[in-house]
């Protein structure tokens, strides 16, 4: 990578301008803006503003054309593979922060749901482990579920089918399930595998994850209601 296409800190300023930039074209070709409006946009003067546009046109990140006052900007491949470097980086960043959960009490329909024959069949077969007829649930502050759903969505995850059960008359939905491990906070180095059931239809509150595991790991891990558990996701 060439020095112009490098991220120095420097150039931290340069790429929060190049960021805003590109937030608002969108999915547009291009920006008409003035000075005046970039240095609102990032909340700095006009001077700044135009000294902003200089480097990043100096950088090779941005083209631009003057009509009257206004700025005609256009992100160019350069500025395009900056922000692509910074994503990836912010990316990881956030893969690495910890995922933590507080044990809280179930309602039970872990445990009927694991149970019924067509499930728990399926999660023999595919998850590699058999499971215990219950789930553990943690309970997930709005970052650490955002950080969770953010790792998971990208993920292939491994599909238990859903199935009609012709003599109750009842059809149950497919189960989207994420190979994990998970440990007690204050004991990280002992791991378990275990499994994240993502389920469509379920009468959780919010933030709730419901966890698969072969041992009963209230009691592999002497687990009471607020302990804490790290999540960690397999590597892709």
């Amino acid at each position: 990578m060439s020095d112009n296409e490098k991220v120095n800190p420097e150039n931290y300023s340069n790429w929060f301008a190049l960021y805003h930039l590109s937030n608002n074209i969108g999915d547009k070709k291009s920006l008409h803006i003035s000075s005046i409006e970039f240095g609102k946009l990032l909340n700095v003067s006009q001077q700044t503003a135009s000294r902003r546009f200089n480097d990043l046109e100096d950088l090779g990140w941005i083209e631009r054309k003057m009509v009257a006052n206004d700025h005609i900007v256009r992100i160019t491949k350069i500025g395009a593979d900056i922000l692509l470097k910074m994503y990836k980086s912010l990316k990881e960043i956030l893969e690495n922060i910890l995922i933590v959960g507080e044990v809280t009490e179930g309602m039970g329909e872990g445990a009927f749901y694991v149970s019924i024959s067509g499930y728990y069949e399926q999660f023999k077969e595919k998850l590699g482990f058999t499971p215990y007829k219950g789930t553990l649930n943690l309970k997930l502050s709005d970052l650490n579920y955002a950080l969770l759903r953010e790792n998971i969505k990208n993920r292939m995850p491994v599909i238990i089918e859903g199935f009609k059960d012709e003599r109750l008359n009842r059809t149950y939905g497919s189960v989207k399930c994420y190979d994990c491990y998970i440990s007690r906070l204050d004991n990280q180095s002992r791991k378990k595998k275990a499994a994240i059931l993502d389920i469509a239809r379920t009468h959780h509150k919010k933030n709730i994850v419901e966890l698969l595991a072969r041992p009963y790991l209230r009691e592999y891990f002497n687990l009471k209601d607020g302990d804490r558990l790290r999540i960690e996701l397999n590597k892709k």
